[in-house]
């Protein structure tokens, strides 16, 4: 899951979300907004030679005398082979029942389901060994108050953060943009800070998913009236958990 920050942000992530997709053969959810969605600016569509290249590798190899097509196997990143319809020698049947992990047989065991359940999360899990630490949008990566947001909250909470900042507050930005799974250094760069503030615009959905898979004591600043956070907000909001 990947949320974009601005329009022309929604650009490199959904190449990257294709990147991801096509590498571990997993859907990949890319978050927008109506704010982004309804916003404009300035953009040139960057050279696409500076992007580096994820080309994709269909399964091709026939199997041996006697064995059969293998269309659930799995690499070690944990996806499946990519095999084009109809390929000579590689036809094969595929549906939505059940199936046995390894051989692909129909299989409606408990212990079937529940490792195939164990599999899929772990190949999620495994997105983290391809994308970059989570970085500190400004300030540096502890200090007294993190100000962590996702999506188009982008704007107002940096100019928020510049402006306190340039006023002497110790306070920091982190935008999140691979949601789920997170960075692996998610978790000690937020526990660098000795406070956390979440301005969302919903019920404090992300504040609750840092708390729960990194036992912070994550703030939310929530707001659901359609309308995007003024940077005067925000900056009252800092200066409260500041006090």
């Amino acid at each position: 899951m990947i949320a974009a920050r601005s329009p022309s942000d929604a650009f490199d992530c959904a190449i990257e979300a294709c990147r991801i997709a096509t590498r571990y053969m997993t859907p990949v959810m890319l978050l927008s907004d109506c704010y982004i969605a309804n916003a404009a600016e300035p953009w040139k569509v960057p050279e696409m030679n500076g992007y580096t290249p994820f080309p994709v590798a269909f399964h091709e190899k026939l199997p041996a005398e006697g064995e059969g097509v293998m269309p659930y196997a799995r690499n070690g990143d944990l996806a499946r082979p990519w095999i084009k319809p109809g390929t000579p020698g590689l036809e094969h049947r595929i549906g939505g029942i059940e199936k046995a992990p390894g051989s692909g047989n129909i299989d409606y065991s408990p212990e079937a389901h529940a490792e195939m359940t164990r599999i899929r999360a772990a190949k999620v899990a495994n997105v983290t060994d391809s994308i970059p630490d989570q970085p500190v949008d400004l300030g540096e990566p502890s200090g007294a108050l993190a100000v962590v947001g996702w999506g188009s909250t982008y704007g107002p909470i940096h100019q928020a953060v510049r402006r306190m900042r340039a006023r002497g507050f110790d306070v920091h930005h982190v935008h999140i943009r691979y949601i789920a799974p997170m960075p692996k250094n998610m978790g000690s760069l937020l526990k660098g800070y000795e406070r956390i503030l979440v301005p969302e615009m919903n019920s404090g959905q992300l504040k609750t998913i840092l708390r729960d898979l990194f036992l912070v004591d994550a703030r939310p600043l929530t707001k659901t009236s359609g309308q995007p956070f003024r940077i005067a907000e925000i900056e009252a909001a800092i200066e409260e958990a500041l006090a």
